[in-house]
């Protein structure tokens, strides 16, 4: 899944995991940014902001994997995974604090498209990395649901921490399929031998 290319390898190996790793924290700096904040709404506002900036770099980096794939079928899939990402982002934008039901359901509908793709990726696969693959696909698929099924919010808070919990799934896939044991994808072969 995640193959690396010999301009990528420069980093030891796991050059890859920068992306990844800041997706990750961000995502729990935005989980205690709202468990531990005295002013609820203020840091509402701001963690939804911060969640679309997470969001941006989640269909970025999924957008990186379509590039360092081989195969057309997965690349379209991880492009359509990081093109529904950017577009919930998008839609985060235009109503932050989910009060139009439209921009809710289409918000919940751009997370499912993403989750569906990653779930389609895994089963193409007969390894490497198939497992956080469908993870995070079903994650995904979770918080779309809860989402779309789920409004109107009494608060936004719910829907707030499902998505960065989402993102950090996300991050913890990317990074566990790199490094886990026997995760990680076909690694292209070297031109220089």
């Amino acid at each position: 899944m995640f193959s690396t290319r010999n301009s990528d390898t420069q980093g030891g190996g796991y050059a890859n995991l920068w992306w990844p790793l800041a997706l990750g924290g961000g995502s729990v700096g935005v989980l205690l940014l709202l468990q531990l904040t005295p002013r609820p709404f203020l840091m509402t506002v701001t963690a939804i902001l911060w969640l679309v900036a997470l969001m941006t770099a989640a269909a970025w980096v999924q957008a990186r994997e379509a590039r360092m794939t081989a195969r057309r079928g997965e690349r379209v899939a991880w492009r359509t995974a990081g093109g529904a990402t950017l577009l919930a982002a998008m839609l985060l934008v235009a109503d932050p604090l989910l009060g139009k039901p439209v921009l809710a359901v289409a918000l919940a509908a751009g997370l499912a498209t993403s989750g569906l793709a990653r779930l389609s990726i895994a089963l193409a696969r007969e390894s490497g990395g198939r497992i956080w693959l469908f993870v995070s696909g079903a994650f995904t698929l979770a918080v779309a649901m809860m989402i779309g099924f789920g409004w109107p919010f009494p608060t936004v808070l719910p829907a707030v921490r499902a998505l960065a919990l989402d993102l950090l799934v996300l991050g913890a896939m990317l990074i566990l399929a790199q490094t886990g044991g026997g995760a990680s994808g076909p690694v292209e072969p070297s031109q220089s031998l």
